[in-house]
């Protein structure tokens, strides 16, 4: 259903709509003018200087690709709850975040796109999903916590322990998950009120102080803290999340409200300006999920496009000197302490991966499997085809695994929900192109 048609079918609800028709209008027209220009705004020109990679053009899946999706998909076959239909981060793993039911919402989608599922399947998964959502406790009665238990609904901690006052919200998260409940309002319009009545619910004016994305926890004296949330890429990623909705984070919007730049092999790269060791050890990882989401959900802009551009091509550039394959990123992986985040660069750190609580764990630095597949799907060439095929061998009957360890090329054997959900999206971009401009077509950026 085009986005038009689903608006027009959801008429009835047009009262909850119309505020983030409004909107998202406003947001679509500012992506406009800048796919309108010409060269890439001041302070990414020098981003696009050399060969740039060709973006790929949409086609129809061929046959590996199809074995892939479906692949891709038995996971949450395995892994979702019959009862509350949300699916568990990792295999066997009965915990979520809202970062990670945003991936399922859109796997969802991409699995109906792709004729994985038939449209019946899909608006039953949806509907379990979001009537969880509706009923999810919320921390400090605000928004939904950090982490839940798929079986029960419990406010949970990371470890799947419960936590029955919550251990706070993260902006980032929330953001996510609003991505594709946007998206079902017209893909699925008789779902819209479940929508309206689980996100009615939640306070979204406490993500933003006005201008800033917000996060919260609840600190060890059980005082809850607010502070700032998101770094360059994530932080954009998220607003243009939250702009639909009504939130207004214009700072977190600006490319340039703390913009760096670094060498990285000869690569110019843009990152924050906030470093690791003067905020906290908060990480400023450069890395690829933020812009390859961007890409898959709203496309490419005169900005973002240099910029995802350069970080290709840096990963490239390393393949070229050492013979590993990179397609850096956050994931699961197989061993603790369970997840890692790969850097292009992080504070001074090039080419490290490090622990959620910022310990350094560079044996852990990964080639990602969603990172080389989204990096395979928007661009053409010699690396972005090599990214697919290795992604490719990485797949089996419960889902693909999550990557390869860099110092050895031995598989990360995780099974988790964000790799498979994340290839299944990127999958569907490649039939369709960005998921929040659908009827639009690319001739303009495949030519570029």
């Amino acid at each position: 259903m085009s986005f038009w048609a689903g608006l027009l079918t959801a008429r009835s609800h047009l009262a909850f709509l119309v505020g983030l028709g409004a909107a998202i209008l406003a947001v679509h027209y500012a992506g406009e003018l800048a796919r309108a220009e010409a060269a890439p705004a001041p302070g990414f020109a020098a981003l696009a200087a050399g060969e740039a990679p060709r973006l790929r053009s949409r086609s129809p899946l061929g046959p590996d690709e199809l074995r892939l999706a479906r692949a891709a998909w038995s996971y949450f076959e395995r892994n979702t709850d019959a009862t509350t239909g949300l699916t568990g981060s990792v295999e066997d793993y009965p915990s979520t975040t809202m970062w990670d039911t945003g991936s399922q919402l859109m796997a969802i989608l991409a699995a109906e796109d792709l004729g994985v599922i038939p449209a019946d399947e899909a608006v039953l998964r949806l509907r379990r999903a979001l009537r969880s959502l509706r009923a999810i406790p919320l921390f400090d009665r605000k928004l939904p916590n950090k982490a839940y238990d798929t079986r029960t609904l419990d406010m949970v901690g990371y470890d799947n322990r419960p936590a029955p006052e919550g251990i706070g919200w993260s902006a980032l998260d929330v953001s996510r998950v609003l991505v594709p409940m946007w998206i079902v309002t017209w893909r699925h319009p008789e779902l819209t009120p479940l929508v309206r009545r689980a996100v009615s619910r939640w306070r979204l004016g406490a993500l933003s102080d006005g201008s800033a994305l917000v996060g919260a926890q609840r600190r060890k004296d059980g005082l809850i803290e607010t502070y700032q949330e998101g770094r360059f890429g994530y932080e954009q990623y998220a607003a243009k999340a939250l702009l639909p909705w009504g939130v207004p984070v214009p700072r977190a919007l600006d490319y340039r409200a703390h913009l760096a730049f670094s060498e990285v092999l000869g690569q110019r790269l843009p990152h924050d300006d906030r470093h690791p060791r003067s905020y906290g050890g908060t990480h400023a990882a450069v890395l690829s999920e933020p812009w390859i989401l961007d890409a898959l959900e709203h496309g490419f802009d005169a900005t973002t496009l240099p910029i995802a551009r350069a970080l290709l091509r840096v990963q490239e550039r390393r393949f070229a000197r050492t013979g590993k394959l990179t397609a850096i990123s956050e994931d699961a992986i197989d061993r603790a302490p369970w997840f890692a985040y790969s850097a292009v660069l992080n504070g001074d750190e090039r080419w490290t991966a490090f622990a959620p609580d910022g310990t350094a764990i560079p044996q852990d630095l990964g080639f990602s499997t969603k990172a080389a597949l989204g990096w395979g799907v928007l661009f053409e060439g010699s690396y972005p085809d090599r990214l697919l095929s290795a992604a490719r061998e990485l797949a089996t009957e419960r889902g693909l695994y999550a990557g390869r360890y860099d110092h050895d090329g031995s598989v990360n054997r995780a099974l988790s929900l964000n790799t498979n959900a994340i290839v299944l999206e990127a999958l569907a971009y490649r039939t369709r192109g960005p998921w929040l401009r659908p009827d639009e077509p690319d001739a303009r950026e495949a030519r570029r």
